[in-house]
């Protein structure tokens, strides 16, 4: 989930992420922006200043003090459900395609989907979705943190580019993270950063790019990614657990029901997408004081785990530490075979 736990920092320069020339859902020059139920995406480059941060996800500050790092390894690696490399398109230009959508890491298959030149970092892109929706064309990418060390405060740029090779525009947002890591600030103050751990996998949606761009008018996108690289302490967080897959024709608790335990595993029933699906479940405050306003944000998946859409809920309620919330998420047409999700509060 694009998270929005925030907190005061001591007034600091923030050190730069590693270039990326993005801009904000596809608004020129833009610097950072909100997403449903989220805090605005940190942007490389930017100087930040003390003030609020996210926490659980991305936001739109980075982490005082906190070395950037932009980038990444290349496309392909491991991913979730068993995924392997990109099918689809590769960063020498080959494709693989000719695979049910269901066993497609990119989709449309034959999408080239490649690094932008210059990049290193733990993150891998190993699965992405780009389709028409109703306002545009909707993009949505999984990452996972390949390296050893947490990637804090992370965003996804992509550069959209037609079939003729020529650039359509930038788009840039957040990562949703799951992981909670305590960190040390340069006047011995401590914070909490939002971050993916070694392992984590790690999700975004860019949901409002130009209406009058489709699918077939792309034939590349490129993608970048920023963190911070910190040298931090992983506490417990908020957890997503007892989430129920539900047919918006039936009740609460219906078919498709796990326990996720944690928030980036749990399997649904692909057969009721036909009307719609929600998600029902509890978040887990696991920190040691009071969260306010939670939202989650949850990802259908397919059976390798590529996203294929994402549904949010939130309201403005108050978790203790050590409580719980239940929510219900809004609607997805196409529930998949798996999900991820991503809680997130405000304190």
């Amino acid at each position: 989930m694009l998270t929005k736990i925030f907190l005061a920092l001591a007034t600091a320069a923030l050190l730069p992420l590693a270039c990326s020339s993005g801009t904000q859902k596809g608004d020129a020059g833009a610097t950072g922006g909100a997403s449903a139920g989220g805090a605005g995406a940190g942007v490389a480059g930017a100087t930040g200043v003390g003030g609020a941060t996210g926490v659980g996800g991305a936001s739109g500050a980075g982490v005082a003090g906190a070395t950037g790092v932009g980038g990444a390894t290349g496309v392909g690696g491991a991913g979730v459900a068993g995924a392997g490399s990109l099918d689809g398109g590769s960063d020498t230009g080959g494709t693989a395609g000719g695979l049910d959508d269901d066993d497609a890491l990119i989709v449309p298959q034959g999408l080239q989907v490649s690094l932008e030149q210059g990049g290193a970092g733990v993150l891998d892109l190993y699965a992405l979705t780009l389709r028409d929706g109703p306002d545009g064309l909707e993009l949505y990418a999984a990452l996972t943190n390949d390296g050893d060390v947490p990637a804090c405060d992370a965003a996804l740029k992509v550069t959209i580019y037609d079939t003729s090779g020529q650039p359509l525009g930038n788009y840039i947002n957040g990562l949703d993270t799951k992981s909670f890591y305590l960190y040390t600030l340069p006047d011995a103050s401590t914070t909490i950063a939002a971050c993916a751990a070694p392992g984590d996998v790690t999700m975004t949606e860019i949901d409002t790019m130009a209406s009058n761009i489709s699918v077939a008018d792309v034939g590349q996108v490129v993608y970048y990614y920023s963190y911070f690289a910190l040298d931090a302490v992983l506490i417990d967080g908020l957890t997503v657990t007892q989430v129920n897959v539900v047919p918006n024709d039936a009740g609460a608790n219906d078919a498709g029901t796990s326990d996720a335990g944690t928030s980036d595993a749990g399997t649904s029933d692909a057969g009721t997408g036909n009307a719609g699906t929600t998600y029902t479940g509890t978040v887990l405050n696991g920190l040691d004081q009071t969260v306010t306003n939670p939202s989650i944000r949850v990802f259908p998946l397919n059976r390798v785990g590529r996203p294929l859409g994402v549904a949010s809920g939130g309201d403005s309620s108050e978790i203790a530490a050590g409580g719980t919330w239940t929510f219900r998420t809004t609607t997805v047409d196409n529930p998949g075979v798996s999900y991820a999700a991503f809680p997130s509060a405000s304190f």
